[in-house]
């Protein structure tokens, strides 16, 4: 965070002899039917690497967030601030240019530091004009022994192209500044790595490539660690993952929210891109010139 605003939002004096790999406490003020929690993905990280405050069982008659630094909602403290309807969101004095609000409602921080450490509050405010306090504690340490430090914050960055995206679009998840040395990486739907939201993972060792039986027929992948992902409904919808690991077993991630739109829901004829259809067969081979080499080594992963 900028520094004038984290002397007047956080007790700096309280992480004293705190030094870096991140750790998530969360805690809520009001009960629910169902709590809203706040977990840090991932769990541990170490500095320069993007942080997730993911949120939990965010109501769906919320209307607005803002998140802000500290325990209190002070207006010098304010991150940001986000409306759902209209999925717009305004910088407040505490963002420091590395954080974006998702349309779930989740702080994504990019490149984090040792001043990154501390309080996060939620606010969010309901139909009823109610609002409701969520907080979360992050910690932020120097390296520790089984850790590696990154020698500068990491610059792998996911990008969507098109930017805008409609129903049965052909789309690439364009990877940028891929690491090098690397055992793999692996593409995930949603944020948590888990095996059942796997979309693919590619092992350099081996030279072979393993697809989540859901998305066979409808990827590809690049040496590059590209995805092109054909075919797109409104059930594609949501955070898509990208972790690497390198051989000295060093994590890197970005995450990319897709939205993909109804046809013919632009403001204007003007702004779509001119694009005619690809039949399945012609987009695979279309999609695979996109990428320097695509890689061809699959294997489907058994359920």
């Amino acid at each position: 965070m900028m520094d004038s605003v984290a002397l007047s939002c956080k007790d700096s004096t309280s992480w004293q002899g705190l030094l870096l790999t991140v750790s998530l406490l969360t805690c809520w003020l009001i009960p629910t039917t169902t709590q809203i929690t706040i977990e840090s993905v991932p769990p541990i990280a170490v500095e320069g690497e993007n942080v997730l405050l993911f949120v939990h069982n965010l109501p769906e008659n919320v209307k607005a967030l803002s998140w802000y630094t500290g325990v209190k909602p002070l207006k010098n403290c304010e991150i940001a601030s986000h409306v759902i309807a209209t999925n717009s969101t305004v910088v407040g004095p505490a963002h420091s240019g590395r954080e974006t609000v998702l349309k779930n409602g989740s702080l994504l921080i990019k490149s984090t530091t040792r001043k990154d450490s501390g309080y996060y509050t939620l606010q969010i405010l309901d139909t009823t004009s109610r609002p409701e306090l969520i907080r979360a504690e992050f910690f932020v340490h120097s390296p520790l022994l089984g850790y590696k430090k990154h020698l500068a914050p990491s610059q792998l960055t996911i990008k969507l192209v098109p930017s805008r995206v409609e129903e049965n679009d052909n789309i690439l998840l364009q990877v940028y500044h891929l690491p090098q040395k690397l055992q793999g990486f692996a593409w995930h739907k949603g944020v948590l790595p888990l095996d059942h939201f796997k979309i693919a993972s590619h092992s350099f060792l081996t030279h072979s490539t393993m697809l989540g039986s859901a998305y066979q027929d409808r990827v590809i992948i690049c040496n590059d660690g590209t995805l092109v992902l054909l075919n797109v409904t409104q059930n594609d919808t949501g955070l898509y993952t990208f972790r690497t690991i390198s051989v000295d077993l060093k994590s890197e991630w970005d995450i990319l929210d897709l939205q993909v739109n109804k046809p013919g829901s632009w403001a204007s004829p003007n702004l779509r891109p001119t694009s005619k259809p690809w039949t399945f067969s012609k987009s695979r081979r279309r999609a695979a010139d996109m990428c320097d080499s695509s890689i061809t080594s699959v294997t489907i992963q058994n359920k």
